[in-house]
């Protein structure tokens, strides 16, 4: 239960019970009292019901099956990031390599480099 509801439901038993006899003797007109505690003894305070929890539960659960497929995406994006990062690690710096060796891992660079050089060609 949220804190609201359970100080709801502790105070909804615990209120004080009014003391009729004392406003009876205090205000002039007793059949004035009467009929107030009357009135105030048939006032029923609807308490609406609970049609939201089950769809809200339902939404939560959904919510949390996204979030743990997106989590397993997350490890398998960075497992692919690592392998790719040992890769560069693992390649000669780019000091010591030419651009054949260069070339030779990037095979789209490569074709888009001949390409480029092709169309300037006069």
């Amino acid at each position: 239960k949220q804190w609201y509801q359970r100080r709801v439901a502790i105070t909804a038993g615990n209120l004080e019970a009014i003391d009729w006899g004392y406003y009876a003797g205090r205000v002039g007109n007793p059949a004035l009292v009467e009929d107030f505690k009357a009135k105030y003894g048939s006032v029923q305070v609807p308490r609406p019901s609970d049609n939201q929890t089950s769809g809200i539960g339902a939404l939560e659960n959904d919510f949390k099956k996204e979030v743990a497929e997106y989590l397993e995406g997350s490890k398998e994006r960075i497992a692919k990031f690592e392998a790719a990062l040992a890769d560069l690690h693992a390649e000669k710096p780019l000091e010591e390599m030419t651009v054949a060796e260069y070339l030779s891992t990037k095979p789209e660079l490569r074709a888009q480099l001949v390409e480029d050089i092709e169309a300037r060609k006069l």
